[in-house]
């Protein structure tokens, strides 16, 4: 099974192309010792460097970002109530109040149970510190730390054991900032870590050379680098919020992406997954092209599947269409969301809704957004539920109406790039 773990995810995410030039020769060696081919696999990541968060002069901009992220649905073994569990660092652009990384962190947690949900938005000061061993041996490991007064988190890493463990809390108790204090370890599990989309770069980007779409894999430009593991496991949690403790157990999906971009022209997405009864999973993200929920821009519309055997299969565009049915408007925030709808995928049809409406996060750093649980049916919107999963509904362009800012405020400076 480690063997899930060290490779290099390879170029079955770029198509191979050899190209031989017969016009040339070697001027040492003979032609029996050498191929004319390049047979050795061209990796778009290196695990477990990329586990790593990512600094040097690719990503000194201001519109560098990088997350990781991973989800809990499980239980509370103490009471066995249902509940998911959000726990996402960001670092990303610069914060020149201190000449650094602005680090904001978001967390949430949904009882099902008690119809109770809980979120944070922590904005954490100074950057992060840390350690880390040798990247290439089997013991490779790094942990880093930030904390200041809004809070602590600590996040490490043990690649012989493939173990994740998150540490942190917050006592900020404000309208964007419930308390919270967690300690999470999954460890995760066959097939281990695949790309998000099967060419293995996101082109999610906006640039200010044109204006319009313009990508550049050598420096990232309006591109990110994805990937997830859709099958780990939590084999030690706690999680206090609310005045209460949960000892929690579960299936966890996590998620890392880094790169060099803005959201600006598709400011409004719709990403989640699901895990059905068979063993099968799947994933999406479907964006959209203006205000409102029914004007999809086919050409950024991602769908995979994880079959129960771990292999992999992905498809774009039309393939997968959600057409939402009924939108809920927050009391909160006033934003709607497509909380009903019809997901037509290469598995067949499934009806979406979610067992609680309320799991909106409210955004002291960026607009508010959604995240939480959310199911399948099929046979129609009162069919069975054949799966559970877990969704993010963000729509930026209702708090924050790009085009009318200065362009210095929405494009990074790409004088010191080589385009």
């Amino acid at each position: 099974m480690k063997s899930n773990f060290r490779i290099m995810l390879t170029v079955m995410i770029i198509a191979l192309s050899v190209l031989a030039f017969t016009g040339c020769t070697s001027t040492s060696g003979s032609a029996e010792e050498h191929s004319i081919f390049s047979m050795e696999p061209q990796p778009l990541y290196q695990l477990p460097h990329d586990h790593r968060f990512h600094r040097g002069s690719t990503y000194i901009h201001n519109d560098y970002n990088e997350w990781q992220y991973f989800t809990v649905l499980g239980t509370d073994k103490k009471t066995g109530d249902e509940i998911s569990v959000f726990i996402c660092p960001f670092t990303q652009g610069w914060n020149a109040n201190h000449d650094g990384r602005s680090n904001p962190f978001y967390f949430a947690l949904t009882n099902l149970n008690t119809g109770e949900f809980y979120s944070a938005n922590t904005l954490f000061e100074g950057d992060y510190t840390g350690v880390a061993g040798d990247p290439d041996s089997d013991d490779f490991f790094f942990e880093y730390h930030i904390s200041g007064s809004t809070g602590e988190l600590t996040i490490m890493y043990d690649y012989a054991t493939e173990t994740w463990r998150y540490i942190g809390h917050s006592d900020v108790d404000n309208a964007d900032n419930t308390p919270y204090s967690f300690d999470v370890t999954y460890t995760v599990e066959a097939p281990g870590y695949i790309p998000a989309a099967y060419h293995g770069l996101e082109n999610i980007g906006w640039d200010s050379v044109g204006p319009g779409y313009r990508h550049n894999p050598e420096t990232m430009a309006g591109l990110t680098r994805y990937i997830q593991v859709p099958r780990a496991v939590v084999t030690e949690g706690t999680v206090t919020v609310g005045g209460r403790e949960y000892d929690i157990e579960g299936d966890v999906w996590y998620e890392h992406q880094w790169g060099n971009f803005r959201n600006v022209e598709s400011a409004q997405y719709f990403w989640g997954y699901m895990r059905l009864e068979d063993g099968t999973a799947f994933t999406w993200r479907q964006y959209y092209k203006g205000m409102g929920w029914d004007d999809y821009d086919e050409g950024m519309t991602r769908f995979q599947v994880i079959h129960a055997d771990n292999s992999v299969e992905y498809a774009f565009g039309p393939s997968f269409v959600f057409t939402p049915t009924e939108l809920w408007e927050s009391p909160q925030s006033g934003q709607v969301y497509p909380w009903t709808g019809v997901m037509e995928t290469p598995l067949g049809t499934f009806y979406f809704d979610t067992p609680l409406k309320e799991q909106e996060t409210p955004g002291n750093t960026g607009p508010a957004f959604i995240e939480g649980i959310a199911q399948v049916r099929v046979d129609g919107p009162d069919g069975p539920v054949v799966g559970r999963g877990f969704v993010e509904m963000a729509d930026i362009a209702a708090r924050f109406p790009f085009r009318d800012l200065p362009e210095e405020e929405i494009f990074m400076d790409f004088s010191k790039v080589n385009r």
